[in-house]
């Protein structure tokens, strides 16, 4: 009776998982079925550098993707002003989700070209702005003739061109029936140039609503690889032994440096001061160290199946491949992508083979095995076919990478369940030692849980550093960006006014050589205080670099603006004046502006900025605007 009431429990607790699992499978998919929708775009395409947008166009989700008919003027940096003159000098460029830079004859032009559009907006237009992909690998945007954004250093010379993080939203100036886009591109430091995801325009709720789904989508599947990566670790710790948990935590930190490295995560990568060529090596590397990390870890499952002979070729073949990455300058990395690629198909192939013989041996844990890679190749040949033009479904391979980590975490635990019953057919002795294993491993549940929670408060604590300046206290660049955000919203909702002060210390640097840079940090933290007691609650003061500090003042004007910043220039001059050497004069010199209406920051920064410098050439320790 016993043994049947314990058959009964397996089979009902069998029948609860694969309820649980189809209930997560029916919560996931409509996930899976917004983050298609959101983030595909219409796409229409131009005539003869002119295209026509009707309120149709942006009828589904608000968003047309400008996806070829643009004017191309090949190994020329045209300005706005000028295309016109140079027509005849151009030609229609096509494409299939995007383009990219190719010349006549179809090769690819590894130099500098312009793109030019003419958008021709409906009567009853929204509020729109322009969602600008990656750019290999440098490129600067003008609506009509005024520069709006910028990625690296576009020229005509691989000697003073420079790479950069690029992907950009702005918006699109209101008061036009239609405007023109500009696009100047160089490419010296990538094997490919020009644009390989089309330029997106629409509503600008809409597409800041898309960033954010990206990046939502992103920190999904970095938190999964991470607490994957941190609980398999953890299993390697508890069973130094067991080389499984080490591998597939090892596979789960290659696949989140793969997504980290993603174009939607750059300003991560820009934030941590990772410049443009680590990024993209760090790319590569995550693909070509992730296939033989991934065909060990199958080796390790079914050793009887994988021929050890084999797979060390394969091992040779993705470390040369790895170490040319390391060595070599990215303009010539990435014509090693398609030989890899076909490297990657035969590893594949061998993989299926070996997992169809396991299965057929019915070796443990087999089918779930062909499951898994059955998903991630779905995903994958899904996202293939969508760069492709053949679907419109989406890019989905982050998700299929879940999938892949549910079944291979099965495949680990079932390894472990088989090694935990053969071991419980031993003796009453090796009984009594697994029952112990079984207690450790429901502490091991809980210190996983509470290496969880340490995680999420160690995240929580690296957010607020991140959004901190260390020395001073006051906020750095990206925390400022929420606030800033808050105040053009404010501006163009409610019309009410912000400004900003930017100010720096006159001769710093001399303190900074004369007296040591202990007594400059002491000058930077001790503005810090006298700026909070001159600021309301709602004021920031921002550390912007060095010794420059930017002053955010909602519902502020101008002239209100220029009185604090004289209030602050008094208070420092009176305050730390003397505090470095007798008769060690310590001053300040600012510059004021004030928000306007449909103003990106940087041109705000830009007249704050150079109303500082004007200071400075009058003779420093003074206010401007």
């Amino acid at each position: 009776m016993s043994i049947l009431n314990q058959s009964r429990m397996t089979l009902l607790s069998r029948l609860m998982a694969v309820l649980m699992f189809l209930v997560c499978v029916a919560v996931f998919m409509p996930i899976i079925m917004h983050f298609g929708n959101a983030l595909t775009p219409v796409k229409k395409s131009a005539e003869n550098g002119q295209v026509f947008l009707q309120s149709t166009d942006f009828s589904s989700d608000n968003k047309v993707a400008l996806s070829d008919g643009w004017l191309f003027f090949e190994s020329k940096l045209v300005q706005p002003q000028d295309v016109q003159k140079l027509l005849n000098e151009a030609r229609i460029v096509r494409g299939i989700s995007g383009w990219q830079l190719t010349a006549q004859d179809g090769n690819q032009v590894n130099g500098f070209g312009t793109y030019h559009i003419t958008v021709n907006l409906p009567l009853d237009k929204l509020d729109l702005a322009i969602q600008i992909p990656q750019i290999e690998s440098a490129y600067r945007l003008y609506i009509n003739d005024n520069l709006v954004a910028t990625g690296g250093e576009v020229s005509e010379s691989k000697s003073t061109a420079k790479p950069g993080y690029n992907a950009k939203i702005v918006l699109v100036p209101n008061e036009q029936n239609s405007f023109t886009l500009t696009l100047q591109v160089s490419s010296y430091h990538t094997a490919w140039g020009g644009l390989w995801s089309p330029v997106v325009i629409g509503a600008a709720d809409e597409i800041f609503a898309t960033q954010r789904d990206l990046v939502a989508l992103s920190m999904f599947i970095l938190g999964v690889l991470t607490i994957t990566a941190a609980f398999y670790l953890i299993q390697f710790y508890l069973r130094p032994n067991e080389k499984l948990p080490l591998v597939f935590g090892c596979l789960c930190m290659l696949l989140f440096l793969k997504e980290f490295t993603n174009e939607h995560m750059l300003f991560v990568l820009q934030f941590l001061g990772i410049n443009f060529s680590i990024g993209l090596k760090i790319n590569y590397l995550t693909f070509y160290l992730g296939v033989p990390t991934l065909l060990y870890f199958m080796q390790l499952c079914f050793p009887q199946t994988f021929k050890a002979k084999i797979t060390r070729v394969c091992y040779l073949i993705a470390a040369v491949y790895s170490v040319f990455v390391l060595v070599s300058p990215t303009q010539i990395i990435g014509y090693s992508l398609l030989s890899y690629q076909i490297f990657c198909l035969i590893v594949t192939l061998y993989l299926i083979t070996c997992l169809v013989i396991s299965s057929v041996k019915k070796l443990p844990a087999a089918k779930m095995m062909i499951l898994g890679c059955l998903i991630l190749s779905i995903f994958a040949i899904n996202d293939i076919l969508f760069m492709l033009d053949v679907v419109s479904t989406g890019r989905f391979f982050s998700l299929g990478i879940v999938g892949f980590i549910i079944c291979q975490g099965y495949v680990i635990n079932n390894h472990f369940n088989n090694v935990r019953s053969r071991n419980e057919s031993l003796s009453l002795q090796l009984q009594q030692r697994n029952l112990e294993l079984q207690e450790l491993g429901a502490g091991l549940e809980t210190k996983v849980e509470q290496r969880t929670q340490e995680l999420e408060q160690v995240n929580r604590e690296l957010q607020t550093l991140a959004e901190v300046d260390k020395l001073t206290g006051a906020l750095n660049r990206h925390g400022l960006q929420k606030y800033l955000q808050t105040s053009f919203e404010r501006l163009r909702r409610s019309g009410q006014p912000s400004s900003i002060v930017l100010f720096d210390f006159d001769n710093f640097k001399n303190i900074n050589d004369s007296y040591g840079h202990d007594s400059g940090d002491k000058i930077l933290m001790s503005v810090v205080k006298i700026v909070n007691d001159l600021i309301r609650e709602q004021d920031k003061i921002t550390r912007w670099g060095g010794e420059e500090f930017l002053l955010l003042l909602p519902d502020t004007e101008i002239q209100g603006a220029l009185a604090i910043a004289e209030k602050l220039r008094l208070a420092v001059s009176e305050q730390l004046s003397n505090t470095v050497a007798p008769e060690v004069p310590v001053t300040i010199t600012a510059g004021v502006a004030q928000f306007q209406q449909d103003e990106i920051f940087e041109i705000l920064f830009k007249r704050a900025d150079n109303a500082l410098y004007r200071g400075k050439r009058m003779g420093r320790n003074c206010i401007q605007s």
